[in-house]
């Protein structure tokens, strides 16, 4: 994956980027929440963003990236536990929230969740992005708006190539099953 890591604590920091790195993931290091959003773009798989930074913090820019992608994934960092900070990061759209002092395992962890091993290089950017609706929403129906939604964007939809997609996604993935419910769309258990 992807990542880019926002994190002003110099020695936490360096620990959070190399068990990522051990991990064959792409770090991209920031210490400024400014410098994050002179840098930023949307190619990133993860964002992991520390709320107590210089210049712009990590709520502001985990707004700002969702009013951009509501899609992109973030997982909040932070030392500041109140239940008004919680709130804010979880409405403004973050997929999980660490409070510090926290085991880098447990980091680790909420990113497999957020990686199925089963995303490959060979799939395209709606196969992953169709991939990814279906593994947030594991166990759930995944219905033909938020298919529509979420993939492509609000754009035009037709079920054959919807169905195109899905065939697709289907033969490049490796034990997984994608489920058609009919009539109403798809889902994964």
């Amino acid at each position: 994956m992807k990542i880019l890591l926002l994190e002003d604590n110099v020695a936490l920091h360096r620990s959070i980027g190399k068990v990522l790195e051990l991990d064959a993931h792409e770090v991209h290091s920031f210490y400024d929440g400014q410098d994050v959003l002179d840098n930023f773009t949307d190619d990133y798989d993860l964002f992991i963003l520390d709320i107590n930074v210089p210049n712009i913090n990590g709520l502001e820019l985990l707004e700002l990236i969702h009013n951009y992608d509501e899609s992109a994934k973030v997982i909040i960092i932070s030392s500041n536990s109140d239940v008004a900070s919680l709130t804010k990061a979880y409405n403004y759209g973050c997929v999980d929230y660490l409070n510090k002092p926290f085991h880098l395992e447990e980091l680790r962890i909420k990113i497999d969740r957020l990686k199925p091993a089963e995303f490959s290089n060979n799939l395209s950017k709606k196969e992953k992005s169709f991939l990814s609706l279906l593994m947030e929403n594991k166990g759930k129906l995944v219905d033909y708006e938020m298919i529509r939604t979420h993939v492509y964007k609000e754009k035009d939809m037709s079920m054959d190539g919807l169905r195109s997609l899905v065939r697709r996604t289907r033969t490049k993935l490796v034990d997984v099953e994608i489920e058609n419910v009919i009539d109403q769309g798809y889902k994964i258990n």
